[in-house]
């Protein structure tokens, strides 16, 4: 990692644009593909780019082979290239919501690669569960939105992670299946086993190490590490993987 200051200076303003998504999309979206190309700038220069200036998929092209980036994620960078180009071209066209989101988590995917505490490394696009909702609203929402897995809470704290292995489980049970059930009927003592919940300080060895600890499959981030605290993401194996 070169330089700490510079990857915060673009986790703030990857903050920023998320707090931007609700209020103005196409402005976040917008400022998510200039940041987008920043970002690739920053590290095509850290990787020995001396050229006159680029765009996206110049800095795309030239960092594959050459700088930290994976072929999948400067495929996906290529891609949003044409998109940016396709806005400059288009009077009038803006980007939508969901394009807007999928930038910005783009983003998110890229950044954390250099994350030095947990609330830098953590995702925030999370959708959590009462405990005592429908089961099947759960179920619902991991297969329309795809998620692998659900923090659940309770009076706001997390309690659990339901998964898709709660979801056939309760599917087996005799008669009943999923269908009535409420999310905390379908938890195991597993489940409740699979959480852990992190400081957003945490360091990346920190992290590391509660993700190690047998069984738990993901952590909560939260202000000073406490389950009673507002959960601010989440961080999984996967988020730690793609940094190495």
């Amino acid at each position: 990692m070169s330089d700490h200051s510079v990857t915060g200076g673009f986790a703030r303003r990857l903050a920023h644009l998320r707090g931007r998504l609700r209020d103005d999309p196409a402005e976040a979206g917008d400022q998510g593909l200039k940041l987008l190309e920043e970002y690739l700038e920053y590290q095509a220069i850290e990787a020995g780019y001396r050229q006159e200036r680029g765009s996206i998929g110049r800095y795309a092209s030239w960092l594959r082979r050459r700088g930290p980036l994976g072929e999948e994620l400067l495929d996906r960078a290529e891609a949003y290239a044409q998109v940016r180009n396709c806005l400059a071209h288009s009077y009038g066209l803006q980007t939508s919501p969901d394009l807007a989101a999928e930038v910005v988590e783009f983003l998110g995917a890229l950044i954390r690669q250099e994350a030095d505490t947990a609330e830098q490394m953590m995702s925030a696009r999370m959708r959590t569960v009462a405990e005592g909702a429908p089961l099947s609203e759960a179920r619902d929402t991991m297969l329309r939105e795809g998620f692998g897995q659900l923090p659940v809470l309770r009076e706001g704290a997390v309690v659990a992670l339901l998964t898709e292995r709660d979801l056939v489980a309760a599917d087996m049970i005799p008669g009943g299946r999923a269908n009535g059930m409420t999310v905390g009927e379908a938890l195991s003592a597993q489940s409740r086993r699979r959480l852990g919940v992190i400081a957003a300080d945490a360091s990346h060895a920190a992290v590391v190490e509660a993700l190690r600890r047998p069984g738990v499959a993901a952590l909560i981030v939260t202000r000073d590490g406490k389950r009673a605290q507002r959960p601010l993401g989440i961080i999984t194996h996967a988020d730690v993987l793609y940094r190495m």
